[in-house]
């Protein structure tokens, strides 16, 4: 026991377990947003007309079907991380499901944001895609709303790639033979 009444091992369970309820609400309101643009929602997206895809293809509803998979463990993974039956789990699967999610978002974020700054400053009109404003919001000149607003997405990309980090480091740091990969 330390001075302060906890286990010696009590530290990294306790930060594993915030890190993991704080990546599952992020992908609570993550998924939420997602299904209320799904829905025909615009908060969020700016006023440009063209800023939600479309599926219109075999491959694109496939995909549509893999990200909604993703979505899936997204949410229910962290919460697993803090809840008994999570144990289940092994601890190359939560690890690798979270390093993967890490880098996926933290990656679409980080690419988002380099592409409006890239474009912003007039570095490279055409940002990382190769794609002007046109192709890709509607807008040959889009509002400053809508611009913000695709900051706004990007940067929350960048802090769910963060919390899913997160999580994965301090259950790494935790997480060893013979113990459970849960955060209690």
């Amino acid at each position: 026991m330390s001075g302060s009444g906890t286990a010696a091992g009590a530290g990294p369970a306790r930060e594993t377990r915030r890190a993991a309820l704080a990546a599952f609400v992020w992908a609570v309101v993550f998924t939420a947003m997602h299904v209320y643009w799904f829905a025909g929602g615009r908060f969020g997206l700016g006023d440009a007309p063209e800023v939600v895809p479309r599926a219109t293809s075999a491959s694109d509803r496939v995909q549509g079907a893999v990200i909604t998979v993703m979505f899936a463990v997204g949410i229910v993974l962290p919460l697993a991380l803090t809840r008994p039956w999570g144990r289940r789990i092994p601890r190359w699967a939560a690890l690798f499901c979270l390093w993967t999610g890490c880098a996926l978002v933290a990656v679409r974020g980080g690419a988002g944001l380099l592409d409006t700054a890239l474009r912003g400053t007039g570095l490279a009109p055409h940002g990382l895609t190769g794609l002007t404003y046109e192709q890709i919001t509607g807008d040959a000149h889009p509002s400053a709303y809508t611009i913000w607003s695709g900051v706004g997405v990007d940067a929350y990309f960048v802090l769910g790639g963060i919390l899913y980090g997160l999580t994965a480091l301090w259950l790494g740091r935790r997480a060893r033979p013979g113990r459970p990969v849960t955060a209690e």
